[in-house]
């Protein structure tokens, strides 16, 4: 029998969401092993985005000082959508996830130096 999963963000909100976090730098609270020769170290500054699909919700990360059109996210943490009680995701459930990552920098958020 088909316990088909679904997204836990619709693709209309993932898009409100993704540009709500457009202009936030964060920086990372612990060390990101990436791949056994790549890590993010700690205090590093980045920016996100979310990718949902029908199986996992993804946060992604990527060096602040890039757009995320020239640069390549990087898995930050995941959410197994089957593991969740919660079928809907709401940008609070998503404020409270991206905080065991990481924390919004003092930083000014504007992607251009002036």
């Amino acid at each position: 029998m088909c316990n088909c999963s679904q997204r836990l963000i619709e693709k209309g909100k993932l898009r409100e969401f993704n540009e709500y976090y457009d202009e936030k730098v964060y920086v990372l609270k612990d060390d990101l092993k990436i791949s056994a020769q790549e890590m993010m170290k700690k205090g590093t500054l980045v920016r996100i985005y979310i990718e949902s699909t029908p199986s996992l919700l993804k946060l992604k990360v990527y060096p602040a000082s890039e757009s995320r059109e020239s640069s390549t996210g990087k898995l930050a943490s995941y959410i197994i959508n089957d593991d969740v009680k919660k079928k809907k995701y709401e940008l609070e459930d998503i404020e409270v996830w991206v905080a065991t990552k990481l924390q919004v920098s003092e930083q000014k958020n504007k992607k251009t130096k002036k």
